[in-house]
């Protein structure tokens, strides 16, 4: 189509996501779970992928993550409208793994199964989330094509959790880290677009542009106020593999980024973390000169890491899980 009188183009969705993903399990979970920040963005809540085509009872779940607090979260693909059979089985996945959030998506979502994951969303406690996406794919003109996740359902947590975060929500501590953070997120989309604005919470940390590395965050602690990069495949070993690939590259990556990189290979844990750190800033006691200094510094810095890092890390992590996945075999095998 042709562009308008403004030069603008037309948004084109495709009729069929198979004319993208073939084969639903050799094709669209494997993109998935290599691009797996595509659906964190969309919900909000960073996810690392610990498997595909995971074994529950006489299913398969298609993919197996964690979010931050390490709760699973169950994936089911459907690359069709949505039916009663995968309804079913996410319900079997959701209890064999003792799921805290769990996700359907599928390229429509029926009327009968919004209301089905609605009244979960209602009838369960605030631990249990339940999201329906539909997916779609999106061109304009001879553009490439561009995935779409729109959400259609998901949990209504202010009402949900009302009680439990009423006290989080009025602490003046707790809003005014919110505010900072949405502040950071708007200095940031004004010259830096690869960073999808992240829904911001009520935490000491906010996360954002996360993958099967890990996650980026803005993190307040007692110690200070860093913007790091948050390294979890799932794996200790793969984890682990990327951190030592990157430290013994640490003079380059000093270089390229622009300034000096704090890393900590967190031995006792399955995750490392690659971070820089804004000496002396305390959000609490800080005047707006201060506040707006440390609103750019973290712009700055996150853009920076992202910007020079994230295609490393997300090679690396490919690189990483595959070899921990033929390992894996051939010990399986032997």
């Amino acid at each position: 189509m042709a562009p308008d009188a403004l030069g603008l183009g037309r948004l084109e969705r495709l009729t069929n996501p198979r004319d993208v993903w073939e084969h639903e399990a050799n094709d669209f979970t494997p993109w998935l779970a290599a691009n797996i920040d595509v659906l964190s963005d969309v919900i909000g809540l960073p996810l690392t992928v610990v498997g595909q085509e995971v074994l529950v009872g006489d299913f398969r779940l298609d993919i197996h993550a964690t979010d931050p607090a390490g709760k699973t979260v169950i994936i089911e693909n459907q690359l069709e409208p949505s039916d009663h059979s995968h309804l079913g089985q996410l319900l079997v996945y959701a209890s064999g793994l003792e799921a805290s959030t769990a996700i359907w998506i599928t390229t429509r979502l029926r009327d009968e199964h919004r209301s089905a994951l609605t009244w979960l969303n209602e009838r369960t406690d605030s631990d249990v989330r339940a999201f329906g996406i539909e997916l779609s794919v999106v061109h304009i003109g001879d553009s490439l094509k561009a995935p779409v996740l729109d959400v259609v359902v998901e949990p209504n947590d202010w009402a949900k959790a009302a009680k439990e975060m009423s006290k989080a929500v009025a602490s003046p501590k707790n809003q005014q880290r919110m505010a900072f953070f949405e502040d950071v997120f708007d200095r940031i989309a004004t010259t830096y677009t690869a960073i999808r604005t992240p829904k911001t919470q009520t935490d000491s940390w906010c996360s954002f542009a996360s993958g099967q590395f890990g996650y980026y965050s803005l993190t307040f602690t007692k110690q200070g106020y860093r913007v790091e990069i948050y390294l979890d495949t799932g794996s200790k070993p793969s984890t682990k593999q990327i951190f030592d690939e990157l430290a013994a590259d640490r003079e380059s990556l000093e270089e390229t980024v622009g300034f000096a990189l704090d890393l900590d290979r967190l031995d006792d844990n399955r995750s490392s973390r690659i971070a820089t750190y804004l000496d002396g800033f305390d959000l609490n006691t800080a005047d707006e000169t201060a506040r707006q200094q440390a609103i750019q510094w973290s712009a700055t810095r996150a853009i920076a890491l992202h910007q020079h890092l994230d295609g490393r890390l997300r090679s690396l992590a490919k690189t990483a899980k595959a070899a921990e996945q033929a390992l894996n075999q051939l010990a399986g095998g032997a």
